[in-house]
């Protein structure tokens, strides 16, 4: 569960000079030495105006984040060998513009965003994956070189709870196993191949799992409910993907994954063994989604 928003108070800001900043500070003290010896007016003028410039420079890039809230979004996951997305929304609830805030990471990369008045962004960070598992979240921070660069405002590290899932990096090609007759089939159908198939059975009533593209639209739209259509050789059967204890775990995790979504785009309902871990047969995105997590999270604490 994510924790609650984090508002950026004035003790969680700091502020630091940028490398222009360092340039424009030498300047002013070669002019202030140059005042103090030459007892130049003018000399001391611009010294003061250009030192009362940086202070303002400070003011204004503090409040830039003063008062930010940081909401932490759903992570995208992703596949093993690609990057999963780490989500923040960042809102602004003054009537103050924000401008150019930027969220990063610690050696990872930037997003740079600007906030109008009561306005909220959806940030997302992307993170590289090299393996399958639960993927912490780096330490987040804002920063902000506005309005002149001279100075860089940022905040501490914003820790983020929830971890992305990297799914196994599925390989090209995995056939899929023979059905078997579900539990509540009424006729007997030819074991399912790899490319699926059968012949138009008959409408039923929709059940939980079930796959949405079979749903039949136009008796819904008629108002006869929620049927389902059904196909010899396919909607009576269910396939069962399971571990072969022979093989490597990894590779076998990668070969499920593969059979899994394959499985889903044929349209088939769809089951997964993991030893004495199961995901019950259905079909649909979140049951995929469900498949594809336990595949990425099984013998996560044994690693």
């Amino acid at each position: 569960m994510s924790r609650p928003a984090q508002t950026l108070g004035r003790r969680s800001i700091y502020l630091i000079p940028t490398r222009e900043g360092l340039w424009f500070g030498a300047i002013v003290f070669v002019l202030l030495l140059a005042a103090v010896n030459y007892g130049n007016g003018l000399a001391y003028a611009v010294t003061f105006l250009l030192a009362a410039f940086a202070t303002l420079s400070s003011a204004i890039g503090q409040r830039n984040l003063l008062g930010l809230v940081v909401h932490e979004g759903l992570p995208r996951a992703a596949f093993a060998g690609s990057a999963v997305g780490f989500r923040v929304i960042l809102a602004n609830p003054t009537d103050t513009p924000r401008f150019g805030v930027t969220l990063a990471v610690r050696k990872g990369p930037s997003v740079t965003v600007d906030l109008g008045p009561h306005a909220q962004r959806t940030v997302e960070i992307p993170w590289p994956a090299a393996r399958r598992g639960a993927i912490p979240a780096p330490p987040l921070r804002l920063s902000s070189r506005y309005p002149f660069g001279l100075l860089r405002a940022f905040s501490r590290g914003i820790a983020l709870e929830d971890p992305a899932i990297a799914y196994p990096n599925p390989i090209p090609y995995a056939a899929l196993p023979p059905g078997q007759a579900s539990r509540d089939s009424d006729n007997q159908a030819s074991a399912l191949g790899p490319e699926g198939g059968g012949d138009f059975a008959g409408l039923v009533a929709f059940r939980p799992g079930e796959n949405p593209r079979h749903i039949h639209w136009k008796a819904v739209a008629a108002g006869k409910g929620f049927l389902v259509k059904r196909f010899a050789g396919l909607a009576d059967r269910e396939i069962w993907l399971a571990v072969d204890p022979a093989r490597g775990t990894e590779e076998e995790l990668r070969r499920l994954c593969r059979q899994a979504l394959d499985a889903e785009k044929g349209g088939y309902r769809y089951g997964l063994a993991l030893g004495e871990d199961r995901v019950p047969a259905a079909a649909g995105t979140a049951h995929l989604e469900r498949c594809l997590k336990a595949l990425a999270l099984h013998g996560e604490q044994d690693r």
